[in-house]
Formats: structure tokens, sequence, C-alpha cells
């Protein structure tokens, strides 16, 4: 068998062991994949780089449904690849402005406590 066709097998297989919709498979997947490359690579939460594994994986499998199916068929994977990316985009979304407030927070403070400290006067 070929490798297209066998990808193709494992997909179907998953779908009707876990009794999903193909979308909430890609959701699953999605997040799946985003926590476990982040184990995997050791990053921090809202890891661009666990990101942009969960896009590739997307793409290949993208790839190779339009291998399997000879044609592409847009409005399935535009809704696939929103479904996969969706909940880890907003992930690294969370976590890169929390970041940014709580740095913004140690500035001000920074500032603050430096426009409060009177030089002595000589």
């Amino acid at each position: 068998m070929d490798p297209i066709s066998s990808y193709r097998d494992f997909t179907e297989a998953l779908k009707a062991f876990t009794g999903m919709s193909p979308q909430m498979l890609h959701v699953h997947a999605g997040m799946a994949i985003y926590l476990a490359s982040q184990l995997l690579l050791g990053s921090r939460r809202a890891s661009w780089v666990a990101l942009l594994v969960v896009l590739e994986i997307e793409l290949f499998n993208e790839v190779m449904n339009y291998l399997f199916y000879g044609s592409w068929r847009w409005a399935d994977t535009l809704s696939d690849i929103a479904f996969t990316l969706f909940w880890p985009t907003m992930c690294v979304s969370v976590g890169k402005y929390r970041r940014w407030r709580w740095a913004r927070r140690r500035m001000v403070q920074a500032l603050t406590a430096s426009q409060l400290t009177v030089p002595a006067s000589a």
C-alpha cells in the first residue's frame, strides 16, 4: 500500500476510534500537538516554535489530503486549518499579552520608584 493511502486509512481509523467529527479532531489534534511540542522542545508558554510545529503538521495533513483526492477542497482545507490553529494561536496570544503586560507593569513600577527617590542635596 502506498504511503498516501496508508495515511488516509490512519486518519479514517482515528475518526472511527474516537467517534469525533473531523472538526473536533482538528481542534483536539491542534492542542495535543501544541502541548506535546512545548513539552518536547522544553519551551515556555506562548511558544511561537510550538505554534509553527502545529502549522507544519497541519499543512502536511492538507497536502496528504490533496494527494489522496487529487485536488484542493478549499472550503474543507481552510476550515481544517482554522480549527487546528485556533486554540494554539489563542494560547500564544494570551501568553504574549500577559508577558507584555507584566513587563510594562515592572517598567512603570521602576519608573515610579525612581521618581519617588529624591536626590540628596549637598
